[in-house]
């Protein structure tokens, strides 16, 4: 089977059933990822048909594809009317001005990138390796992808010998790690983050057995407002270390801990196992959790002071984020 048949993700679209089985595993992930892995699998499938002969293996992505295909039409169906959305904002359900304090507030979040990754000789590329350790494998993968493709960019346009060399060397390094994070399967380590307002009624049903770190970790989660990217450049004050690598790292033990535990009682709540990884913003059953745990909306009435706290939050973050020597971007 080629690499274009399968992903060590376990999406594809060799046959119907393996359609079937990628959509139910994209159930994990937000609506924006689902529909971009969907598009891009077609894609790959019609590459896919051009060169082969097969019939049968014809007969079997065609109907994979027409599996993804109903999928995104429902997706299209489902899409709120453009004309019932501009009368919705003409009434006002959406002022300016909630618009622009929307705008500043996504302005004011931290980056979502990891600083500080580069291509340029084998130092920058063995530095960037050890910056992407313990973070989201898919995130790993993604970085070290991107890299590759703007260092053979730049090969094209570059005569300088010793340069030339240099980046040939680092993009040796990531093409190393690429295989050896296939082999090894690490995508399937990947730790899918819950929706914020889940999160939030998974503190209330937990109590007093939120640890000190899980609760500074929710309000790391809540200062980004739920964009999880966002705490690749956040920092655990005790650790330093960015709340990717923190969660990911208390989710390996719990994961390993809890591996046997049963996840809900026959009131269908989360156990006590269960609710250690949900306060990590996790769950091995993620969409069955969000059809049973409703989401808890932010207190839109909490004091100002409580606001401004939130917001002095939010600005500590981004401050402990900044480098301390800021390298220079490759081209």
């Amino acid at each position: 089977m080629g690499k274009d048949d399968k992903e060590d993700s376990g999406f594809g679209f060799k046959d119907k059933a393996k359609a079937k089985e990628t959509l139910r595993l994209l159930e994990e992930h937000d609506m924006n990822y689902r529909r971009l892995t969907v598009r891009g699998l077609l894609g790959r499938a019609k590459r896919v048909l051009s060169l082969t002969k097969a019939e049968e293996k014809i007969k079997n992505i065609k109907e994979a594809m027409s599996v993804f295909e109903n999928w995104l039409a429902d997706l299209d169906k489902n899409k709120p009317d453009k004309a019932a959305k501009k009368k919705e904002d003409k009434e006002g359900s959406t002022s300016d001005v909630e618009m622009e304090e929307e705008k500043k507030e996504k302005k004011d979040l931290p980056p979502d990138t990891v600083p500080g990754l580069g291509f340029k000789d084998k130092e920058a590329a063995e530095n960037t390796i050890k910056e992407l350790e313990g973070r989201d494998p898919d995130y790993q993968k993604l970085a070290v992808k991107g890299l590759i493709g703007r260092a053979k960019r730049v090969l094209t346009c570059t005569k300088d010998e010793t340069k030339l060399s240099n980046i040939k060397e680092s993009i040796s390094i990531f093409e190393k790690f690429l295989d050896d994070f296939d082999t090894m399967h690490l995508s399937k380590q990947n730790n899918p983050y819950l929706p914020l307002g889940v999160v939030r009624t998974c503190l209330d049903l937990a109590g007093d057995k939120v640890t000190k770190q899980q609760r500074s970790f929710i309000d790391a989660y809540a200062s980004v407002n739920g964009e999880y990217k966002r705490l690749r450049t956040v920092l655990e004050k005790e650790s330093e270390k960015s709340w990717d690598i923190v969660r990911n790292t208390a989710l390996k033990d719990l994961k390993e801990k809890h591996a046997e535990a049963k996840l809900f009682n026959n009131k269908d709540e989360p156990t006590d196992e269960h609710l250690e990884m949900l306060l990590w913003v996790y769950s091995p059953e993620a969409a069955r959790v969000k059809k049973l745990i409703s989401e808890k909306k932010e207190d839109k009435n909490k004091p100002a002071t409580d606001k401004r706290e939130s917001s002095e939050r939010k600005r500590r973050h981004s401050d402990r984020e900044e480098s301390p020597s800021k390298k220079k971007k490759e081209d």
